[in-house]
């Protein structure tokens, strides 16, 4: 491929259509646009260095052919030029190009256009004249790692299929793989099985998978939450009743037991089960037979038993709260369900599962969710689990301007990760006020520089000694962003 006029090519290699450069990395090429022309050749020089292609120009409508003429990854634009406005170009190049990135520079008091550019699909801008090059180099990266994590979205959304997938559980960490072997193992089985996990990790989603694929998908499968009957309803529910064995029992009724029979009977949060119960589904379970409650008619019952709980029943069991040979009874084959923030490589699979489950439920055109969206489900905690971040993209789906999930539709605490007392907590004192900037301003520079402080120095202005006065004085250990 010719090169165009004005071109650099990185010290690592020219970049060639169809080729990579030497050391492996796929060729990213850059354009500069600026009419100050020793700004163009010093950054040139400078992207050079750092192994990029780089092509310059200081005209706006050269800009534009430019890109439709070698198709760039990144356009490095200022917003004063002397034939169009950046802005008029950043149009251009959208139009001709809706997945090209955009650098937008601007001088001090810009600052308004600059956001209007945002708007307008630019990627991110810096203020001229650049404090330090290191600047530019760390934005590049960072609009890098947004293309690779956009790429990365839309392979997910392709290839979101049943090699991803085990009924409605979705996932492809090792963790999760290795859940989906467990349940094909365990499916044809009748033993017994507990699925322990925290609240939302979607327990009752791998009862449901165990029973849809064992023998008796052909039969009932039953779910009973525990915790959310009351304990004098509960035996009532289990095993059934006859009519007049309590006040307001009118006509007989038959348990989840009893309707379930050939089928599996699923005992979410079975650790709020009250110990009278208990013993009685012990007998279940060893006998495979009960009596409704006000009966004396023996009813057998072939009917598969998942329980799940997000307790540790070891310690409910030093508390008196479950017994212990029910405990050996249900704990056959264990099932142990990670929550979200231990299996992150599925928070963009599950995400655009859900998004295309809303769209399609609400009838909307939301076709993606953004790279800085992404980011922000990626680097928070999701206490929740699957079920917060099913109700997070639901919410996102429904509230939505465009066709790309964007920041604003979510919830603040997903990118500033604020816990209720923090956000309605009272005015603090100057000095407590301070010491929290201080520190999570370093913390976000350090994070930026992936804990180099010299660099962290040069961004900040702040002369490194002073910086590792600070980090010593609030107890930042810069290895940990490396």
């Amino acid at each position: 491929m010719k090169r165009q006029e004005n071109s650099l090519p990185g010290e690592k290699g020219v970049c060639v259509e169809g080729k990579a450069e030497p050391d492996g990395m796929e060729c990213f090429r850059i354009l500069v646009v600026d009419d100050d022309e020793p700004v163009l050749k010093v950054i040139q020089r400078f992207l050079a260095d750092q192994g990029y292609s780089t092509d310059t120009t200081h005209s706006g409508k050269r800009a534009i052919e430019k890109e439709v003429e070698s198709r760039y990854d990144l356009v490095i634009l200022d917003l004063v030029l002397p034939d169009l406005s950046g802005l008029e170009v950043l149009k251009e190049l959208k139009k001709e190009d809706s997945s090209i990135s955009v650098l937008i520079m601007t001088g001090y008091g810009k600052i308004e256009t600059a956001v209007q550019a945002m708007k307008l699909g630019a990627d991110d801008y810096l203020q001229k004249p650049f404090r330090s090059l290191d600047v530019l180099s760390i934005a590049i990266k960072r609009i890098k790692e947004y293309r690779d994590l956009k790429a990365e979205c839309s392979y997910l959304k392709e290839q979101l299929n049943e090699s991803f997938r085990l009924s409605n559980i979705i996932g492809r960490s090792r963790k999760i793989t290795g859940i989906f072997q467990l349940i094909k193992k365990v499916a044809p089985l009748n033993s017994t099985v507990l699925i322990e996990g925290e609240s939302g990790t979607g327990k009752e989603l791998i009862a449901r998978a165990i029973h849809q694929i064992s023998d008796r998908k052909e039969n009932r499968f039953v779910a009973l939450n525990c915790g959310a009957i009351p304990l004098t309803l509960l035996e009532s529910e289990l095993f059934g009743h006859e009519k007049g064995a309590f006040t307001g029992a009118l006509q007989e009724k038959k348990g989840y037991f009893e309707v379930a029979d050939k089928g599996t009977i699923f005992l979410d949060e079975i650790s709020e089960m009250d110990l009278a119960v208990q013993v009685k589904l012990l007998r279940v379970i060893q006998e495979k037979k009960f009596q409704r409650i006000g009966g004396t008619r023996e009813i057998s019952t072939d009917v598969r038993i998942i329980a799940s709980t997000n307790r540790n029943l070891d310690q409910e069991i030093l508390q008196n709260r479950f017994r212990k040979d029910l405990y050996y009874r249900i704990n056959v084959i264990k099932i142990i369900v990670p929550p979200l923030r231990d299996r992150q490589e599925d928070i963009p699979l599950l995400s655009y599962f859900f998004l295309k489950k809303y769209s399609e439920e609400f009838g909307r055109n939301i076709r993606s969710i953004s790279p800085k969206v992404m980011s922000g489900f990626l680097n928070y905690r999701w206490d929740g689990n699957v079920r917060e971040l099913e109700n997070v993209v639901e919410r996102a789906v429904a509230l939505a301007e465009y066709e790309e999930i964007q920041p604003h539709d979510l919830p603040k605490n997903i990118f500033f990760s604020e816990s209720a007392d923090e956000i309605s907590s009272p005015l603090l004192h100057f000095d407590e006020a301070k010491r929290q900037f201080e520190q999570q301003y370093l913390e976000r520079i350090l994070e930026e520089t992936k804990g180099n402080v010299t660099m962290a120095s040069r961004i900040s202005l702040i002369p490194r000694q002073n910086i590792y006065d600070k980090i010593k004085k609030l107890n930042i250990d810069p290895k940990r962003f490396r």
